[in-house]
């Protein structure tokens, strides 16, 4: 009877032993990038654990694989984003006028984000700039808005919009103006009825 305890408690030790011990595969591929895996990889190295799952070379492995909360916690959170210049229903005049747009944003635009303004619902060419300069603007009210997109093309933030106005003087007819322009004629006036005597 003794022996069949002894027995049953050494195949007990060996069942548990076998259970923790773990082997690990360790290589580099060509770009110099550490790999863990519990299959063997050609030119890959054995690692033999005897430790836990929860030892600290698999969790190291973890936290190489994932690290887009930590990057996520570091994105930009922005406070202001708006068009200062020109102001809201401002008019302009001179056919040749130069609108200057300046947007103004807090904190600074993250090198991932991208700072976007649209003149009429239609994107300019220019990203990531606080300064447009727009020439030949045609006559009429127009509209200027900006936006922040993140990396994942998600808007971010919006600007209120504002609306400036292009009121070109009206060209009219040459004849009506300088020396072909005649004097009205003058409304002769009612004779005077002669009284009798």
């Amino acid at each position: 009877m003794k022996k069949w305890v002894l027995l049953l408690g050494c195949l007990l030790v060996v069942t548990s032993q076998a259970q923790t011990r773990r082997e690990v595969w360790q290589w580099r591929d060509e770009n110099g990038v550490t790999h863990f895996s519990d299959f063997p990889q050609p030119g890959a190295r054995k690692i033999t654990l005897n430790a836990p799952p929860s030892s600290t070379a698999p969790q190291a492995a973890v936290a190489t694989r994932s690290p887009t909360p930590a990057a996520a916690a570091t994105q930009a959170q922005y406070t202001l984003l708006e068009i200062w210049s020109p102001e809201n229903d401002a008019a302009f005049f001179e056919p040749d006028a130069e609108i200057v747009v300046r947007v103004r944003l807090q904190p600074e635009l993250d090198a991932a984000d991208r700072l976007v303004t649209y003149l009429d619902g239609q994107q300019l060419p220019e990203l990531n700039v606080l300064e447009h300069r727009l020439t030949n603007v045609p006559r009429g009210a127009h509209t200027l808005q900006s936006a922040i997109f993140g990396r994942d093309g998600r808007e971010k933030m919006r600007s209120a919009r504002i609306t400036f106005h292009m009121k070109l003087p009206a060209v009219s007819n040459p004849r009506n103006q300088g020396p072909a322009v005649r004097p009205p004629r003058p409304v002769p006036l009612p004779r005077p009825t002669p009284r009798g005597g």
